[in-house]
């Protein structure tokens, strides 16, 4: 009624002029940053403009929903930061008491579950991942992740369109890298063209098998800044039969500084740090 009411007071005001006015209007259609005959380079440059502002990010008012294959969902609460270049760390408890640090360093990367049958911190060198990738289904792809939480640009030159949907506001991009080993790692890239954020980046090994797949959505503009940030973060690694839905309350933008412990190697967790391609302890 109240809709029909300040329509007839304003019978010339257009439905998004109305929508600025009532701002709880649900048909209001998005502005869109990006023309939906953008070309390639013109997202991939739209999306590093945001990507190249950001240095850093952290949220200490983090939830996550943890579910491992066959287990029941476990909500947990948790502090996450990610800076340039390899710099990462989630850490989740329940109750106080610590069930998940998944982290990485200029080094080296980490991941330790509580509830896992693996008791030690698993930690590779970023040198040695293609070492070990065979020997064992590794749950975290350190620089894969940091470009999907989106302080990471894109190379320009290196995506390819596998898809466009102009009428949907999509446009799927595709990259392929060597690794060390010669191996093909092949990186998927899903964009709202409307919205110029990425809503899905996913990782695939060269027999095609997903690797890793990150389903992004609630993009909001910081107040200060206008850097955009995903609020609602659903990370999926099929081989380990794990996914953690993450959802930030709060985050801080390019905060100063992020204390140089938070990307050291936990020692304290379960029965200590391990290097998975020596079998040692970390020293």
């Amino acid at each position: 009624l109240l809709l029909l009411w300040v329509s007839a007071l304003v019978p010339s005001v257009g439905c998004r002029a109305l929508c600025e006015q009532v701002r709880w209007c649900p048909y209001c259609p998005p502005e869109c940053r990006l023309s939906s005959e953008s070309t390639p380079e013109q997202v991939i440059a739209h999306l590093n403009a945001n990507a190249e502002r950001v240095s850093s990010w952290r949220s200490t008012s983090a939830s996550i929903r943890a579910r491992a294959e066959g287990g029941l969902p476990v909500t947990l609460s948790a502090n996450i930061a990610v800076a340039r270049p390899r710099q990462f760390r989630l850490r989740a408890t329940l109750l106080g008491s610590n069930e998940v640090d998944l982290g990485s360093n200029a080094e080296r990367f980490w991941f330790w579950i509580r509830r896992s049958e693996q008791p030690y911190v698993i930690t590779v060198g970023h040198n040695d991942l293609e070492r070990v990738r065979k020997q064992l289904s590794l749950p975290f792809e350190p620089d894969w992740l940091i470009e999907a939480l989106g302080v990471s640009p894109l190379a320009e030159g290196e995506w390819s369109v596998a898809s466009s949907r102009p009428g949907q506001h999509r446009l799927t991009l595709v990259a392929e890298r060597r690794s060390p080993r010669g191996e093909l790692v092949r990186r998927r890239l899903v964009v709202d063209t409307c919205l110029g954020v990425v809503i899905e980046q996913s990782l695939y090994n060269e027999a095609g098998r997903q690797i890793a797949v990150a389903k992004l959505s609630d993009h909001r503009a910081d107040a200060e800044t206008g850097i955009v940030v995903p609020r609602r973060i659903e990370l999926k690694w099929p081989e380990a039969e794990l996914s953690l839905l993450i959802r930030l309350k709060e985050v801080e933008i390019n905060p100063s500084p992020i204390p140089a412990s938070t990307w050291e190697v936990p020692r304290g967790l379960g029965s200590g740090a391990i290097d998975l391609v020596t079998r040692q302890p970390l020293r």
